[in-house]
């Protein structure tokens, strides 16, 4: 799970704060790092992670989770995971956003967790089927771009 941005941005004015400013002797250097944790104080309270980003990577997630599904209805698989099927909400807030998103991460966890273990018994064209579609969503989310799983 990523870090909020909150925190992030706490991080950073804490490593300024320690790391940085006891080895400054000049005033106008110490001033100036006072001015950017300032400024990443100021970003922490207007600013938030990018809908965009998570909403491609909903949506990387609901396709595979989809056509999991569809396959399993057609097999009659019985015992797999359950998948979330809930609409995103308008105008999702990042939140709301970033839960959908950890939804999504435990039903493909879920779903690669059952293939090691009940799913060893499902016939091998269903099994097969799953691991390609996990492999297929796994290479189109965004945090994963240039990694070959």
């Amino acid at each position: 799970m990523n870090n909020s941005f909150p925190r992030l941005i706490d991080g950073m004015c804490a490593t300024l704060r320690s790391e940085v400013l006891s080895r400054l002797d000049d005033e106008f250097a110490r001033g100036q790092v006072f001015g950017v944790i300032n400024l990443l104080n100021t970003f922490k309270a207007r600013a938030d992670w990018s809908s965009g980003f998570l909403l491609a990577q909903i949506a990387a997630q609901q396709q595979t989770l989809d056509g999991v599904r569809e396959l399993l209805a057609e097999a009659s698989a019985t015992g797999a995971p359950a998948l979330p099927d809930a609409p995103i909400p308008a105008p999702p807030s990042i939140d709301q956003l970033m839960a959908r998103r950890d939804e999504g991460n435990r039903a493909l966890v879920g779903l690669q967790k059952w293939l090691d273990g009940a799913g060893r018994s499902v016939p091998d064209e269903l099994r097969s089927g799953v691991e390609a579609l996990l492999r297929r969503g796994m290479r189109a989310d965004p945090t994963r771009q240039g990694e070959q799983p």
